[in-house]
């Protein structure tokens, strides 16, 4: 699936076609600082920008915005009943915690 496809079929989406694994999830926000309805809001695609989208399993995917110059969030999401988006779980990625941002020092 491309960011595209996912983004048309995300606009479709009301507050009561996304859900989540409700005690995981709300962990995940409260470890990452964020809501739920924070969210819900980025996964309609309101302000952030879709990077890229990766396929886990049969209809289970992982997606990857762009929050700010340095940071992403990561939702991993499945598509199991039709016209529902389950959150599975959420994650904030730093860039500077990355293995290959790690610079070299010359001698």
């Amino acid at each position: 699936m491309e960011p595209a496809d996912f983004n048309k079929l995300a606009q479709g989406l009301s507050e009561e076609d996304i859900t989540a694994d409700q005690p995981h999830v709300a962990m995940r926000c409260e470890e990452n600082g964020i809501t739920l309805e924070y969210v819900k809001s980025v996964l309609r695609g309101k302000a952030h920008e879709l990077i890229r989208v990766v396929e886990d399993r049969p209809k289970v995917y992982k997606l990857y915005y762009k929050l700010n110059r340095k940071t992403e969030l990561k939702i991993i999401v499945d598509l199991l009943v039709y016209r529902k988006v389950n959150i599975r779980t959420v994650k904030r990625l730093s860039s500077n915690f990355r293995l290959g941002s790690v610079k070299r020092r010359r001698f």
